[in-house]
């Protein structure tokens, strides 16, 4: 689990410079679990749905 962490900046420079030194800090391992945590849906059987709702129109269309 990740810890959440909160912080106030005065400049947008600041915030994305702060950003960049922590992500350079990470680990590689640490890098990629943020990874699959935003692009992998809580359900995993939700992924599946999802892509075969996606790939299934494109289907139907190049059959025609």
């Amino acid at each position: 689990m990740m810890e959440k962490v909160v912080r106030k900046y005065h400049l947008f420079d600041d915030t994305e410079a702060a950003d960049y030194a922590d992500y350079c800090d990470l680990s590689g391992n640490e890098k990629l679990q943020i990874l699959i945590d935003l692009i992998m849906p809580e359900n995993p059987n939700a992924a599946i749905i999802e892509r075969s709702a996606r790939i299934h129109p494109l289907a139907e269309h190049e059959e025609c």
